[in-house]
Formats: structure tokens, C-alpha cells, sequence
């Protein structure tokens, strides 16, 4: 059982949002990256022409593992669709991927990379040189992603026109308050998730 918040982001130039399930909202400001998982229905949707083949080549060869198998590969592979989505705080365009290690069995199938904070995110950054950015202050996210959320200070995380922020707050504080501000504006809701 997860207990956590939904969090819409508006597909950039087209119609439509993907919502991911995340048991770290506090993070939001963190993510830099989406993944989607290779059999989401919004793939073909995101995906740009100029990327179709080699995404369409990808979703072949993971469609032949399990997820078991997608689960436990150590080298994290991806392709990027060429599409992006709205980040709800701060208006960031983030570039969608796809990517096996992300199931959809599990919450949406999409997820808010957050590679600061989220150990295979993390690893699928760096693997990718796509930005790590620190949004707990505790650890040293150019080393390794800083995972505690029980310690911690939540930094990097107010709104580019400074009506809102959850700086200066532990994680756990911080989870309730951008949830409902999340959820005042229509872009989320509290949420738990079942495995």
C-alpha cells in the first residue's frame, strides 16, 4: 500500500495530460524527465515522427520481457518519444520517455523522474545525461540520488512567480501542502496505490 498524490501534466502542444502516481510529491520540483512505460496508450500520442521508428522498435523488444526481467536490469535502457510535458509548478517543458523499468502495472504506467531523489531515476539520468536537480538538501545528488525522506530540508521548490513554496519545510510537511495546492488548481489529488 502507497499512499501519495496523482499529479497531471499537461501534454506541451497537444490535448490531453498524463497523470502519474507518486509517493513523493514533496519532489515536483525535482523532476526534469518523464517515463512512460513502453505499452502506455499515450505513446503513439507524444511520440513525434522523427522518433516513431526507434520508438516503435523499443516497445517491440520490451513487449518480450517480463516484467520481472524489466525490473531487474541493472543498465537502464530508453528512447526518448521526442514529446514533452508541463510541469504544474513551475511550467518546465520535460522531455518524455520511454523506458521498461517503468511497468503499467503498477500506479499509471507514467512516472515524474525526479533523479535527485529516486535511485533508478538517478541512474537513468546519468546513463542519459539528462539534469539531476536537488529539491532535499541532506545528501549529494551528484553522487548518488539522496533518498531519505525522513530527513532533509525541502529546497529549490517555489513557483517561478513566488505565490507558492514548500522550502524550508521537512518532506512529510511538505507532501500534504503542495498536494493540496495541487489539488486547488486542478492538477491533483491525494491517492493511494495497491501492488
Amino acid at each position: 500500500r502507497s499512499i501519495g498524490a496523482e499529479v497531471d501534466f499537461a501534454i506541451d502542444g497537444g490535448n490531453g495530460r498524463v497523470r502519474v502516481f507518486t509517493t513523493r510529491p514533496d519532489t515536483l520540483f525535482g523532476a526534469t524527465y518523464m517515463v512512460l512505460a513502453p505499452e502506455h496508450p499515450l505513446v503513439g500520442a507524444v511520440t513525434t515522427p522523427e522518433r516513431k521508428a526507434e520508438v516503435e522498435a523499443y516497445r517491440e523488444a520490451a513487449a518480450r520481457k517480463s516484467d520481472l526481467a524489466r525490473q531487474e536490469e541493472k543498465t537502464k535502457t530508453g528512447v526518448f518519444t521526442g514529446g514533452h510535458a508541463v510541469n504544474p509548478v513551475n511550467g518546465e517543458k520535460l522531455p518524455i520517455w520511454i523506458a521498461d523499468y517503468v511497468l503499467m502495472g503498477y500506479g499509471t504506467g507514467a512516472i515524474m523522474a525526479v533523479p535527485g531523489h529516486d535511485e533508478r531515476d538517478w541512474e537513468f539520468a546519468r546513463t542519459f545525461g539528462l539534469p539531476i536537480r536537488e529539491v532535499v538538501s541532506g545528501g549529494n545528488v551528484g553522487d548518488a540520488a539522496f533518498v531519505d525522506n525522513e530527513r532533509g530540508t525541502v529546497v529549490n521548490s517555489t513557483t517561478p512567480d513566488g505565490s507558492f513554496s514548500i522550502d524550508g519545510l521537512d518532506p512529510q510537511a511538505a507532501k500534504g501542502e503542495i498536494t493540496d495546492w495541487l489539488a486547488a488548481r486542478g492538477a491533483g489529488q491525494r491517492a493511494v496505490n495497491y501492488k
